[in-house]
């Protein structure tokens, strides 16, 4: 039982730094990775296709030898995937539907599947904390936009996002993993002038995260479950530019959320964090422009003012960016699929946490993205973060497992390249790296003498793959 509840709690923290379902880049920017898609009607179709071969050199985020073993796998990885939407801007262009059309859609899905080649299974009960304890895990994702009237005076955006995770808890036990659906569902009435010189939306949106786990029936003694961490999010929030200069724009977001868990947890809080941040977009020569955001968040949690279980302080976020092929775009347009750029910049942020009340994040990162001739494509991703957690509370009666919070370092980095040796066809790789700098231990509970766990970890995960896509 101790086992149980003390990889559990330290997982807790381990939630901050999750691995999304997908950590495939072609999935996180569709405009730049499918293809030219399959015409059909008013619609395009884009199917797809992936398989990788790839090593993890710490499946389970484990600190060395504390106290359990690093676990290394091998695994194979498989990712249909399915993309329709209303005719794009470039199709319109070069037809009948030149004028945007009354209402656009499009809808996506993916899915995941790794298959374990090394250390899968459960092996001997000796072998148990070596070994992964399962043989596969899948994930999914899923998305759905209705724009009403869009690029018109007045309009109306529906959204849905879906994301099945697939996590595992420090311990290689199926029942304690982590796996959860997130749904946020969202509406938002949009208003621009004439021109682009004004764009602001107002929107609602109701979110859910639901752990499947329930308390696991082979450990007595304990009622510790994922599921504790069930909760539901309310949200309004507001976005707005304004295209002062023909290159420069005044861009504002704010958002207020009720946060509530479904269970009663006294280690859990119900929250309402507001943020506001304003700032500048615009470019500042033909290859440069910038970004930079000012403004105040705050976490509003039920059992704030003991201790460090609040943040109350300025958020925001700066970047620089160059473009290396053509020019920038316009203040708040996206850039083309084509283009080639490299950025820095910092942010400041805070989250809802799971082990206290939120974390705290500083992070600077480097950019880059570039596809040479037509054909290559590099995108790398990296950063360094200090990531301060507030105080940390025990689950079952809420007291404070340490005195003060507790500040670790990340740091990561993602490189993906990809051969194009046809219109449809990529050959690919990706590295990634992660790190926790942390000396920090968390223990399973009050007792003086309770098991603790370490935070800080490395990780490792190359792949490579080939991928079809129209």
């Amino acid at each position: 039982m101790k086992r149980f509840v003390l990889a559990f709690v330290a997982s807790s923290a381990l939630l901050s730094v999750s691995v999304p379902a997908s950590a495939q880049v072609w999935l996180k920017d569709r405009q730049a990775t499918q293809g030219a898609g399959i015409r059909s009607g008013d619609f395009e179709l884009h199917p797809g296709i992936a398989a990788e071969l790839g090593y993890d050199s710490n499946y389970f985020n484990r600190a060395p030898n504390k106290p359990y073993p690093v676990v290394d796998t091998v695994r194979l990885r498989i990712t249909p995937q399915f993309h329709v939407s209303t005719l794009g801007q470039q199709r319109r262009a070069d037809g009948s539907l030149s004028a945007p059309p009354k209402v656009s859609f499009s809808a996506g899905a993916a899915f995941i599947y790794s298959h374990f080649l090394m250390n899968a299974g459960t092996g001997t009960e000796s072998e148990r904390l070596k070994r992964l304890g399962r043989d596969f895990e899948w994930g999914m994702l899923g998305d759905f936009a209705l724009g009403v009237a869009p690029g018109r005076p007045w309009g109306l955006n529906l959204f849905d996002q879906f994301q099945r995770t697939a996590q595992p808890s420090l311990d290689p036990l199926v029942e304690s993993g982590l796996n959860r659906i997130e749904n946020r569902v969202a509406g938002e009435i949009v208003h621009t002038r004439p021109g682009g010189l004004l764009d602001w939306r107002l929107g609602y949106a109701f979110g859910i995260t639901y752990f499947e786990n329930g308390p696991n029936p082979a450990v007595t003694g304990t009622t510790v479950s994922p599921q504790d961490f069930n909760n539901y999010r309310h949200e309004l929030y507001t976005t707005g530019r304004w295209r002062f200069l023909p290159r420069t724009a005044l861009v504002y977001n704010g958002s207020f959320w009720w946060q509530n868990y479904a269970n009663e947890v006294p280690g859990l809080a119900n929250s309402r964090p507001v943020r506001t941040r304003i700032g500048l977009s615009g470019l500042v020569t033909d290859r440069f422009s910038v970004l930079a955001l000012v403004g105040w968040g705050a976490g509003f949690y039920a059992n704030a003012g003991v201790g460090d279980r609040d943040f109350d302080s300025v958020i925001g976020q700066v970047e620089l960016r160059y473009f290396l092929t053509g020019a920038a775009p316009e203040a708040g347009q996206p850039a083309p699929a084509t283009s080639s750029s490299i950025g820095a910049g910092f942010t400041r942020d805070f989250f809802n946490s799971y082990i206290g009340n939120y974390y705290e994040r500083n992070r600077g990162y480097l950019t880059m993205s570039a596809i040479f001739a037509h054909q290559f494509q590099v995108t790398l991703d990296a950063g360094v973060a200090g990531i301060h957690y507030g105080t940390p509370l025990d689950r079952g009666t809420g007291r404070a497992l340490r005195s003060t919070g507790f500040t670790n370092v990340r740091i990561d980095a993602s490189l993906f390249a990809e051969y194009r040796a046809k219109d449809w066809l990529g050959f690919n790789a990706t590295y990634q790296y992660l790190q926790e700098v942390s000396n920090v231990t968390l223990p399973s509970g009050l007792a003086a003498n309770a098991p603790r766990y370490g935070l800080g970890f490395n990780r490792h995960q190359v792949f490579g793959g080939v991928r079809v896509f129209f």
